[in-house]
């Protein structure tokens, strides 16, 4: 919840953001892992500092995996931790058996530059609806 009032604040409708829960949030992870998803945590002092999260990709294409989630709470950029969450996902997949990642992202969220520095191809548009507001999304992906 953190990490999306940090990451999205001015991106996404703040009403939103606000509406969002740590109690809904827990029960939503709880749910996933119960169903056998999957997901890393970077801890540094025993403080969750970032997490990722993927699994078999959405939407139909070249891409078998899809990278969900990964978030690093701001203080904490710049220091690896992103890259090292993408790379254990990404080997995570093909480990599973899903060849090539996919992630989608904002359009306007500054974080594209971390997918393209890490090498993402452009892979896709879309428009989401999210808080009441209609966001454009891309794609970035990873033949394997």
């Amino acid at each position: 919840v953190d990490s999306w009032r940090a990451t999205y604040r001015g991106l996404i409708p703040q009403g939103y953001l606000e509406a969002m829960s740590y109690v809904r949030h827990e029960h939503s992870w709880r749910q996933t892992f119960a169903a056998g998803g999957w997901g890393f945590v970077a801890e540094l002092d025993r403080q969750v500092v970032g997490f990722a999260s993927g699994g078999r990709c959405r939407s139909r294409g070249r891409w078998a995996g899809e990278l969900f989630v990964l978030y690093v709470q701001t203080p904490w950029h710049g220091r690896g931790i992103g890259r090292a969450l993408f790379d254990a996902t990404h080997y995570e997949l093909a480990r599973r058996g899903y060849a090539g990642m996919l992630v989608w992202v904002l359009a306007n969220n500054p974080a594209r530059g971390f997918y393209e520095h890490l090498g993402g191809e452009p892979a896709g548009d879309n428009v989401c609806e999210l808080g009441g507001a209609r966001l454009r999304e891309v794609a970035y992906g990873w033949p394997d």
